[in-house]
């Protein structure tokens, strides 16, 4: 992996919504808790948040592919479980 020059504190909170995701598909498939599972994805947006404001206080641009990808990935997954398990506002 290239250095990007952020920090690897910065990098885990980017990288965080995978640990959640996996946590969310435990809860929905494994322990069959759908509250729980839609609670977890919900918390997978914590980590990006706290680095976009991370970003926001030091006044720098974050890298596309730290944006892209992880919060992506929660869309994802989000209308995926929402087909399988059924969205939780509906």
């Amino acid at each position: 992996m290239a250095d990007s020059g952020a920090p690897r504190a910065l990098r885990h909170l980017w990288a965080s919504p995978a640990v959640f995701v996996m946590a969310a598909f435990v809860a929905f498939n494994v322990v069959g808790r759908g509250d729980a599972g839609w609670v977890l994805m919900g918390a997978g947006l914590s980590g990006p948040v706290v680095a976009l404001a991370w970003h926001a206080v030091r006044r720098e641009r974050p890298e596309t592919a730290f944006v892209v990808v992880p919060l992506g990935l929660l869309a994802l997954m989000t209308v995926l479980f929402g087909i399988n398990e059924g969205f939780p506002w509906g």
